[in-house]
């Protein structure tokens, strides 16, 4: 069982500590795709409008890769 401990994440302009038994691999890749989706949203936005983009780019790719799998996966049971 893996041990549980704080980590800052900043998203926006807020920093928020979770508690979590991430492995410090895991927490990066959290950390670079909080980035990447923060990375394009205007500066000048507040933390609230940030979160909600931010959410929102989030999904939007969360949803591109699980139509991706999903196509894969017709594709696999066609072949079959």
């Amino acid at each position: 069982m893996r041990t549980s401990r704080d980590v800052s994440l900043t998203i926006g302009k807020g920093i928020y500590t979770i508690h979590t038994p991430l492995e410090n691999e895991e927490i990066d890749r959290i950390k670079a795709l909080i980035d990447e989706a923060c990375g394009e949203i205007v500066k000048g936005a507040k933390q609230e409008d940030m979160l909600m983009l931010t959410c929102l780019k989030l999904a939007y790719s969360l949803d591109s890769v699980n139509e991706k799998l999903r196509k894969i996966l017709e594709r696999i049971d066609s072949e079959s």
